[in-house]
């Protein structure tokens, strides 16, 4: 449902942003739109007070820190300290602060305190503008490349946009009523895209915990032997040779298989192979579960010599269900007594061939397996969709800012 709603917004993929103003230049808006800058739909003159005068008072601040909050705090004015702006139901805010951009919020009613807002938010204030309209605005990706370029500092927390330069931004602006209804619409949007999303990340969590039961279960249902990891498992020592540059660089993350990040070193043929139901791990991030495997579905590799590539021996351990027993929790506890308290513990294969298995008959080993095999292609279709979910708010304002919702 979600990837044949994604189908409908064009602009959904790696299409180039464009700021408001390269479309102004470019783009006739519906009859009845105009372009505005921002400067004309700025507050100006904005009171101030001091809270820390008014000790015992109560104050709404609207502060960036506690935008993550979903409501501004309620404080007595000895927890506030400096000089806050004074603004009022309808304004809207915009941090100025880099690291928080895409921060907009409107202030709403609060009853008995007065409400004020740090100097880290520009204030909009007009009769011309619907609030919501423009705090969708604001969010924007059109908006946001032209609000890039009125930034400055020396980076980090410290760049900050200009709002002299912020007030030569241009937005489009459609009648008043026009304004309502395209709010209206995209809060009901998005609010179904919010659901959607975290329909995918409650997926998501099950998909990642459903290898994890399959162990279990399969340890339950027979009575398992228990074995060192040196007499289950194969250690792949030898390097992949001269013909190291057909395969692509291979790594292994807290996701699981990923290709590498570095290109090969000064000896690529010394690359380990990594072919179908090869397990390696990164000795060095042993500890933050970075271990992967090459299933079915993927295609053979190699990867760095400092890896630890191993292979269940035939009739004693099945890989795949070796790499999700070693990525579940009954891994994790044995990684951790090897690791003998160390940090940056370096557990290679002569240290993880001491480690001790609870292994269940081959054939229930192998059962379980075959129910494992579509697990990796299901987490990436659930990815696939989150990703999409991820882009459809764009898509949606860029069309409402169109003309087109």
């Amino acid at each position: 449902m979600i990837a044949k709603a994604a189908s409908e917004f064009p602009t959904i993929g790696k299409a180039k942003r464009e700021s408001f103003q390269s479309l102004e230049r470019s783009r006739d808006l519906p009859q009845g739109w105009r372009w505005v800058k921002l400067g004309e739909v700025m507050a100006s003159k904005l009171g101030s007070v001091d809270p820390s005068k008014c000790q015992d008072e109560l104050f709404v601040l609207y502060s960036v820190p506690a935008f993550d909050q979903r409501e501004p705090e309620v404080l007595p004015g000895r927890k506030i300290g400096s000089t806050k702006q004074v603004v009022q139901v309808g304004d809207v805010l915009l941090s100025k602060i880099v690291p928080h951009i895409r921060r907009s919020w409107v202030v709403s009613e609060h009853s008995g305190s007065r409400i004020i807002a740090s100097g880290e938010w520009i204030v909009f204030r007009s009769e011309m503008v619907w609030p919501d309209y423009l705090r969708h605005v604001l969010v924007s990706d059109d908006f946001h490349e032209g609000f890039m370029r009125t930034t400055s500092g020396v980076g980090g927390s410290l760049t900050r946009a200009r709002p002299a330069l912020v007030a030569k931004i241009s937005i489009p602006l459609p009648p008043l009523p026009e304004q309502k209804r395209i709010s209206t619409v995209l809060n009901e949007q998005i609010a179904a895209v919010d659901r959607a999303r975290k329909a995918a990340e409650e997926q998501s969590n099950a998909a990642q915990l459903y290898p994890f039961a399959l162990v279990r279960e399969s340890l339950k249902s027979a009575r398992p032997r228990r074995m060192s990891l040196g007499d289950c498992l194969d250690e792949v020592r030898e390097g992949v040779g001269a013909g190291w540059a057909k395969y692509p660089v291979l790594g292994a993350t807290r996701q699981g298989l990923a290709l590498a990040k570095d290109p090969v070193g000064k000896t690529p043929e010394r690359y380990k192979p990594v072919t179908h139901g090869t397990v390696f791990y990164n000795p060095m991030r042993i500890l933050l579960g970075s271990i992967a495997m090459v299933d079915e579905s993927g295609a053979p590799g190699i990867t760095s010599p400092d890896y630890v590539v191993v292979r269940g021996k035939d009739g004693i351990l099945d890989s795949r269900w070796f790499y999700y027993w070693f990525r579940s929790p009954f891994g994790a506890h044995l990684i951790e007594s090897l690791s003998r308290g160390a940090v940056r513990e370096r557990i290679l294969f002569n240290r993880l061939a001491e480690g001790m298995i609870e292994l269940p008959p081959i054939g229930v080993q192998k059962e379980t397996s075959n129910k494992m095999r579509h697990i990796a292609g299901t987490r990436k279709a659930i990815e696939e969709e989150r990703e999409t979910i991820d882009r459809l708010p764009a898509a949606l304002l860029r069309r409402a800012f169109a003309g087109v919702l």
